[in-house]
């Protein structure tokens, strides 16, 4: 089951202060194409245009949003952690257009009908439940402008959670492998099916996508992408 309230706030606290970007925001198996993938894939869904405004949710160490700065007119990056925006913001120093804030995707503190695009990167899986899901899409739907669009991505997928757990038992570190299954354990599985249904109640499109396969988490992973009608 997801973890109890203030798990994950103190787990991306304690993540924040590794070595590299990559390791910070959970992404320490991602080589360099699979990120330069990942921003092309975010801003092909999400179709991002110079006068955007966008929401980034989860932003971790900014680096997804320093990538993206040059393509929208603004940014604004928020993240559970404060140690994590406190590292953001040293990241985006020099980015102009991007600022930063504590925040999550079920309480943004942002006005209605503030952003043409909302992403939300590895963000769902850290919610305990279905009711705290259909929190989050109440903000979405709360923040978008009418035919604005949200990228829900990488959230793991139940039906493939075996492939996920081969993958971490094949490591040859016994003290990793726990560490990582308990990890697993904690994280929020949410079917497809089921975020969509979510986003209808509210008022929202939804289709469900598959990741690029030059992206580490395409195996057991999926996006949802959103549109305010």
């Amino acid at each position: 089951m997801p973890a109890e309230d203030g798990f994950w706030q103190r787990f991306w606290d304690g993540k924040a202060s590794q070595v590299t970007d990559f390791q910070a925001t959970g992404r320490g198996s991602m080589d360099v194409p699979g990120f330069l993938y990942t921003i092309r894939e975010i801003a092909r869904h999400l179709r991002l245009r110079p006068q955007d405004e966008l929401l980034d949710i989860g932003c971790g160490t900014g680096i997804v949003a320093l990538a993206l700065s040059p393509f929208v007119a603004r940014i604004h990056a928020i993240d559970i952690s404060a140690t994590m925006v406190a590292r953001a913001e040293n990241n985006l120093s020099d980015a102009s257009n991007v600022s930063t804030a504590v925040g999550t995707i079920t309480i943004t503190n942002e006005p209605a009908a503030s952003y043409d695009k909302v992403l939300a990167y590895s963000v769902l899986q850290y919610l305990a439940d279905m009711a705290a899901v259909e929190r989050a899409f109440v903000e979405i739907a709360w923040v978008l402008k009418p035919g604005g669009l949200a990228l829900l991505a990488a959230n793991p997928d139940p039906a493939r959670r075996d492939k996920l757990v081969a993958a971490i038992e094949a490591k040859g570190d016994a003290d990793m492998r726990r560490t990582e299954l308990d990890i697993l354990d904690r994280t929020g599985w949410f079917a497809g099916d089921s975020l969509v249904a979510v986003a209808e109640r509210n008022g929202l499109t939804a289709s469900v996508l598959p990741i690029h396969p030059r992206i580490w988490q395409h195996f057991y992973m999926f996006d949802v992408l959103l549109r305010r009608p």
